[in-house]
């Protein structure tokens, strides 16, 4: 529903208004969220304080990532989920443990990092959200991560609904737009999702970290029609590189992108990566 459509139902209920005074009102609403309402969103909390209903799609859906800012609290933002992040723990200053788990959801103005917290984490723990499902965070609040980036944390307050019944799937992007080709994997950083095929047979090694320990790393190349790169699976996830065959089309989901040792960027493994088989070899 359109601003314009919103201020005719404003109209509609309360005739002691003018459509000048209807659109004043909404213009200060903007001003005084630092204009991160889109018009619609503004125009939607107006008709609320003023008492009149507007029916259709919910009015938090209309915050798009883009226009959030750090500091913002009792935000809902809604979006794709397109990584899911298992959770880990942590200790408190009264030295409790607690849990904190991610998510990397997208909508179509871009990708938001949310935070999951303690109670909050059985959404990631459970298998309850999966990428590629819309989800829709209630009650979080907009915080700077180490990175810079914005991140919406979940607390004791916040909220999760997934499989969001009014969401229309053309709104958001669809989760194949973070699968990478091998020739599109141009700089260190990620996640990141690769398709591809095993061109080599993986070979395990125990290598001793910086922190002297010993693991085992699996190694190969993943080729698809653009290119081949270099993959390195880590500790557990070398055990399941081990047993893949030469031909087997996997996705690696989650990984990193490092430069290898003759400089070359290649993909490595970390605790949430992980490997699906797409189609074993023909024999």
């Amino acid at each position: 529903m359109g601003l314009e459509k919103i201020v005719e139902q404003i109209l509609s209920s309360r005739p002691d208004l003018t459509r000048q005074e209807v659109h004043k009102m909404i213009e200060k609403k903007k001003e005084g969220a630092g204009e991160f309402f889109t018009d619609e969103t503004a125009a939607r909390i107006v008709a609320s304080e003023l008492g009149v209903e507007i029916s259709q799609k919910p009015l938090l859906l209309e915050i798009l990532i883009q226009d959030l800012v750090s500091g913002l609290n009792d935000v809902t933002v809604a979006g794709r989920i397109i990584a899911v992040y298992p959770p880990q723990t942590y200790t408190r200053r009264d030295l409790t443990e607690g849990k904190v788990a991610r998510l990397l959801i997208a909508d179509r103005s871009g990708t938001l990092k949310v935070i999951l917290w303690d109670d909050k984490t059985d959404l990631a723990e459970t298998g309850k959200v999966e990428e590629g499902q819309i989800i829709k965070i209630s009650h979080g609040y907009v915080r700077e991560g180490l990175d810079g980036k914005l991140e919406l944390h979940v607390g004791s307050r916040g909220d999760a609904q997934i499989s969001i019944p009014d969401a229309a799937e053309t709104r958001y992007p669809p989760i194949t737009q973070w699968v990478k080709k091998v020739a599109e994997i141009n700089e260190e950083g990620g996640p990141i999702t690769v398709e591809g095929t095993i061109a080599t047979a993986p070979t395990v090694r125990e290598v001793v970290t910086s922190r002297n320990e010993k693991v085992a790393v699996a190694s190969f190349e993943l080729r698809d029609n653009t290119g081949r790169v270099v993959v390195s699976a880590w500790r557990k996830l070398a055990e399941v590189a081990e047993g893949l065959a030469v031909g087997t089309r996997i996705k690696i989901k989650n990984a990193y992108v490092r430069k290898g040792f003759s400089d070359q960027l290649e993909l490595t493994s970390r605790s949430f990566t992980s490997i699906d088989i797409l189609t074993e070899p023909e024999k």
